[in-house]
């Protein structure tokens, strides 16, 4: 199996609802400082809708690219949620504008030209022949959730489990088949990264769990999953958690939107639960395991948490995993929680605390890095996760001209 998952690029598109006929955007960031590769949304209803295509009652279907200002081809996605995702380079303050042009069906894409063809860079799948594993990555790592199969089979690990990269193609599946049928671990590197994180019954690399006091309920598995987008820019999933039994005698349905963007260290991940009419109190956490027990890091505003795992064996000289988590929201506490007893190699969590209001859901950041596929240290990792939530308060604006 090759190593690259080649995917053709939508040249020649069919984007119901919003044909494309010579339009301009500009795209300016906010920020006092640069962006580098980074994947802009552009609102399918910004995008008008013109004769260029057939004319039908469902709207106008288009054909088209889009290329910088000097006719560059841009890598750009469409998303099954209405978004024209571009990916632009920006300096402090700076603008570019972007064009989107109509491609008639006899234009044909020529063998190699980058505007038809990309390497598909995010992508997610669902193992069903090993345990209903739901997998996603980008260039930067890679994810686990368990699913049904496992959760069937008498597992209970409840977080998020981490896939380490040292390269900028897709690996994953070729590690399943690796690891299923000729044998070779996943556990080890051989040459691209491994499975090398302890999840247990914790929240792992990030997890949301509602709580009861100063418990967590974990959750365990997904039930249902649905990929939504998989690249190149972006991979975003769906996934329906098992119904969960609360304290007080009611029952709830978790719900996750994760989205994983190029480039990205962290998924973005939108909470909603079902049943629950009044704000309750909830976390999201990175366990804490006995290797490190003092490599967390509180930002005194609130705006991380940080953790430097030694993984599962150290000796092996497997690196170190930098995990992460950003709100967009400053949570009403951050800090580190110590069980009352350990828990195998977990000692507690460090974690943000907020309250879920049912009106809204509740989105926040988590991911991880590693020390041989880009980070440099914890120094480097804090400076990017405080940068990420910057980005946050100064988002990039896009404007049609």
């Amino acid at each position: 199996m090759s190593k690259f998952w080649k995917m053709t690029v939508v040249c020649l598109a069919l984007f119901q609802g919003a044909g494309l006929h010579g339009q301009s955007f500009k795209i300016a960031n906010t920020a006092p400082f640069a962006r580098h590769g980074a994947v802009v949304e552009i609102p399918a209803d910004a995008i008008a809708c013109t004769a260029d295509g057939s004319q039908s009652a469902g709207g106008c279907t288009g054909m088209f690219r889009v290329t910088d200002m000097e006719g560059n081809p841009l890598l750009w996605q469409l998303t099954s949620d209405g978004k024209l995702l571009v990916e632009v380079s920006l300096e402090a303050g700076e603008t570019v504008t972007v064009a989107v042009e109509p491609v008639k069906a006899t234009d044909k894409c020529r063998s190699g030209e980058s505007r038809c063809a990309a390497d598909t860079i995010c992508l997610s799948q669902v193992r069903h022949d090993f345990q209903d594993d739901l997998t996603w990555e980008n260039d930067r790592g890679g994810y686990r959730l368990y699913g049904p199969s496992y959760r069937a089979g008498g597992g209970n690990v409840a977080g998020y489990d981490i896939w380490t990269k040292s390269v900028a193609f897709p690996v994953l599946a070729q590690r399943y088949v690796d690891h299923c049928r000729y044998g070779i671990s996943y556990h080890n590197d051989h040459g691209n990264g491994m499975d090398c994180y302890t999840v247990g019954r914790t929240l792992g690399a990030g997890m949301n769990a509602l709580m009861n006091g100063d418990d967590l309920i974990y959750p365990c598995a997904y039930e249902e999953c649905e990929i939504l987008d998989n690249g190149p820019l972006r991979t975003r999933v769906k996934v329906t958690c098992y119904p969960l039994a609360l304290p007080d005698g009611t029952e709830t349905v978790e719900t996750r939107v994760i989205t994983l963007d190029k480039g990205s260290w962290l998924n973005r991940t939108e909470v909603t639960y079902s049943g629950i009419t009044a704000p309750r109190p909830m976390a999201t956490g990175i366990v804490v395991h006995k290797e490190n027990n003092r490599g967390y890091v509180v930002d005194p505003q609130k705006r991380f948490v940080a953790y430097a795992d030694l993984t599962d064996n150290p000796d092996k000289g497997n690196g170190v995993i930098y995990i992460g988590i950003v709100n967009a929201l400053t949570p009403s506490e951050a800090a580190y929680r110590q069980f009352a007893e350990a828990e195998g190699a977990a000692l507690g969590h460090v974690m943000n605390t907020a309250l879920y209001d049912p009106a809204t859901p509740y989105v926040y950041y988590w991911g991880a890095g590693w020390s041989k596929g880009g980070v440099r240290g914890m120094d480097d990792w804090t400076g990017y996760l405080g940068r990420f939530h910057d980005s946050l308060m100064h988002p990039i604006v896009v404007n049609k001209l």
